[in-house]
Formats: C-alpha cells, structure tokens, sequence
C-alpha cells in the first residue's frame, strides 16, 4: 500500500515529535529510576530502623530482667523505679516497631515477639510488685522455671524469627539495589539511541524528501529553459515539492504543445499562400474542361457518347468540390451535414478508383460494408477524407493483393476500417505533422492524412492507425452514428 506523501510542515512536526519523544522517554526513564532508588533507600531505612529497635527493645528487655534479679536477690529498694523505666522503654520500642511494619510477614513477627513480652511481664511485673512474700527458693524456682526456660525462650524465639525475616528483606533489596544498577544504564541507552537514530536519519530525509527533489527541479528548469522540452522532473519529496516538479512538468507540456502549435501555424501559413495559386490553377481548366463538356453535350449524340460527357461534368463538379475542401484546410470548417450512407460514399469513392485500381490489379474486398448505415456529416468532405485514406492503402498494397473495407455500427459510432496488404508502416505516423514521412509515399508529402483528421475532428470522430505486422496498416475511423 503506497501512503500518501507528506508535507514539509507535517515533516517537521514529526521530526519535532520524535524530539518531543525522545525527551519525555528519557524524562520517564529517569523519573521512574530515582523513584525505584528512592523507595529502595526508604525500604533500607526502614529495614534498618526495625533492626535497630528490635535490638534495642531486647537490650532494654534484658536490662529489665536486671532489675527483676536485682530486687529478688540482691533487695535493691530502686529496682522497681528502674524496672518500671525499662518497661516504658521495651513497649515505646514495641510500639515503634507497630509502626514501622509493612508486610504481613513482619506483622506476624512483630506479634509474636509483643505475645512474648507479655507473657514475660505476666511473671515479672508479679515478683516485682510483690517480692517479699516469695521465699528464696520460690524466687529462683520463678525465674528459673518460668522465665528462662519459659517466656524468654518464646522471646528469643520471635526475636529469632524477626531478624530471619529483615535478613530476607535486606537481601532482596540488596538484589533489587543490584538489578537497578545495571537496568538504569540499559534504559537511558535507549534514548541516547534513539536521538542517535533520529540524528542519522535527519540527513537522510532531508536529502530525499527536500534536497533531491529541490535539485531535480532545479535541472528541469534549467534544461527547460535550454529548449529540451521533453525532460521531465521526477514527482517525489514532500507533497509540496511535488507538486513544484507536476507544475514544472504540466509547464514543459504546455510548452511542447504551445511550441506545436506554433509549428503548425506556420506550416499552414505557408500552404495558406501556395495552395491557392495551385487551387487557382486548376480550377481555371476544370471550368474550361466542363464547358466544353457542356456544349458538347447534344441529344442526337450516341449514349456511350452523352454518358461520357456526364462523367466529365459529374468528375469536374466533384474535383471543383475537392479544391473547394482542400483549400477549406486552412481555414475553420464548417460541415454542411446531411443525411447520407454508407452505400452513397463507397459508391463515389469506387468510382473514383476504378482506374487506378485496374491500373495496380488491386481488389477491393467490400464484403465486410454495410451498406445501409445512416450518417448526418458533410458528405463531400467525408468522401475527399476516406478517398484519400483508400488511395493511399491502394498504393501501398502490391498488385494483385486485397484492400478489404468493413462498416458497421459500434454503440453510438459508425466504425469504418481500412486494411491493406502493404509492407507495414516503417515509422508511426503523426497524423497533425505536415512533414514528409522517411521513404514512402503513403506519409509523405501532401495534406490527405492532415486534412482526413480535421475533418474527423470537426465531425466529432476519430482516425487512428494501426500496425499489423508485415502484413500491412489498419486505419480505423469512427464517426457518430
């Protein structure tokens, strides 16, 4: 699928897009880094700061066992004051750590280390209160029994639990921290690579969608304006440099045809003086040649003699006709149309050509002519057209050979083809050119072709040519029906 060509505008806008792109990436990327470190280093500070108050909340704890040892066996009168301080210290470390939790692992740890302290207090806060009435025996059977085979077990059991799990916490930060290391590098790579793509792919649209086509049309301007109309300006690039080559070219064109043109008129300009003297000079005997025709003409003549006299008088008037046409090539024609067929026109021109084709042993083959096709056109000027196409395939043809002639109606046209049995046509020819053709007389000099077009043209019809091969020329002409 062939997408449609951008403008110079849109170029730009994608080339500043791209830009555009290349900066919220690398903004993104970053951005989204820093956060990742940034939550990494509060994970670590947190991590960190419940090590921290676990260790301290078990040095506060074992300081508070000081205590409860030193009223039960050493009688201090302060140890329940430092007692009861140690107490506020474990459960403000205790609360902290509340606090600092995130996950439901460490909520669990955390749980059981607070279900442990407590059962702890349950025997210690007892002995304290009430140390006295305990015999000494009863004093180490407590501490020994309950607490540290008891409640202090279960507290360094949790505390153990506790740090497994900010042991495993702190090492998939450390791989996290690790993973980051080497992914940022990746990422911001690819902006930098990108912005190194857009960077070498700049020149390359510059060159092809502005540089190029800029040059190319520059050239064609310049070999333009040398004379060779033929050169042609490649339509690519942005869309409105293509549309600079399409007006450069469309100029060239015009150019060409104005140039044609020109030609033309000149040649006809030329005809225009030579034709009527030749015109005049011939039109001076035939009227001579009809005269005497006329007052030779008598009644008591012998009728092979009167029928020749009224062939001279009908060739006079037709060959008058004809001048009258030929010279009308020069001017605008204006068809005096009428109501004719097929069968009138092919009869004249027969009997114009009867003399030379006896003379050249040709055939006309009219079994493809529909006779009784209708046609409103000027006949005369139809007839001298199709007269000078069939002479010319009679010329071309050898003798002996076959000029076969075909008529019949195509949708709205009458469609009349003339096929001859010649050589071929060794050049195309360009109907509108009045230049001899290279050797053969059937595009040579003369206005027969020229003058079949315009009166084509003028009918609303069309001539065209055909090669077929070594066997000869088709020439096929449609006039409407």
């Amino acid at each position: 699928m062939n997408l449609a060509p951008l403008s110079l505008r849109e170029l730009a806008l994608a080339y500043a897009a791209g830009a555009l792109l290349l900066v919220l990436a690398t903004v993104a990327i970053g951005g989204f880094g820093l956060y990742l470190w940034q939550q990494s280093s509060r994970d670590s500070l947190r991590i960190n700061a419940l090590v921290e108050e676990t260790q301290g909340m078990r040095g506060s704890l074992y300081r508070q066992m000081k205590e409860v040892f030193d009223a039960l066996f050493l009688d201090d009168p302060d140890a329940a004051a430092q007692y009861s301080l140690h107490r506020r210290e474990v459960e403000a470390r205790l609360s902290q750590l509340h606090q600092l939790t995130v996950t439901p692992a460490e909520q669990q740890a955390i749980d059981q280390l607070d279900r442990a302290y407590k059962d702890i207090r349950g025997h210690t806060d007892a002995l304290v209160a009430d140390w006295p009435r305990y015999s000494l025996a009863q004093r180490r059977t407590l501490l020994e029994s309950e607490l540290e085979r008891g409640s202090l077990q279960s507290y360094e059991s949790a505390f153990a639990e506790i740090e497994r799990e900010l042991a495993q916490q702190q090492l998939a930060l450390q791989r996290r921290r690790a993973t980051l290391a080497w992914l940022s590098p990746v990422l911001l790579s690819v902006p930098i690579l990108g912005a190194l793509a857009l960077l070498l792919w700049s020149p390359f649209l510059l060159r092809r969608a502005v540089v190029e086509p800029v040059y190319s049309v520059q050239r064609a301007t310049e070999m333009i304006s040398r004379g060779e109309l033929n050169h042609r300006a490649p339509e690519v690039g942005a869309h409105e440099l293509r549309q600079l080559a399409h007006s450069v070219n469309q100029m060239a064109q015009d150019l060409a045809d104005s140039r044609a043109s020109l030609v033309r008129a000149e040649k006809q300009a030329t005809l225009a003086a030579l034709v009527p003297v030749v015109a005049h000079n011939i039109r001076n005997p035939l009227a001579s040649i009809r005269a005497t025709a006329q007052v030779i003409s008598d009644p008591a003549l012998p009728t092979e003699v009167r029928d020749g006299l009224s062939g001279i008088i009908s060739a006079t008037d037709r060959l008058e006709r004809w001048t009258h046409a030929l010279l009308s090539y020069l001017n605008p024609l204006e068809p005096q149309r009428a109501l004719c067929t097929t069968a009138s026109l092919m009869d004249n021109i027969s009997t114009m050509l009867r003399a030379r084709l006896a003379e050249r042993t040709v055939r006309l083959d009219l079994s493809g002519w529909r006779r009784g096709l209708e046609l409103r056109v000027d006949a005369h000027l139809v007839e001298q057209a199709l007269h000078a196409i069939v002479l010319n395939a009679v010329e071309a043809t050898p003798e002996g050979g076959t000029v076969a002639l075909s008529a019949e109606h195509v949708d709205s046209v009458i469609a009349m083809c003339v096929e001859d049995e010649g050589s071929g046509m060794p050049f195309d020819p360009d109907p509108r050119d009045l230049r001899p053709g290279p050797s053969t007389k059937r595009y040579g000099t003369g206005l027969g072709i020229p003058f079949a077009v315009k009166v084509m043209d003028v009918h609303g019809g069309t001539l065209r040519f055909e090669s077929r091969g070594a066997i000869g020329t088709r020439v096929v002409i449609t006039l409407p029906a």
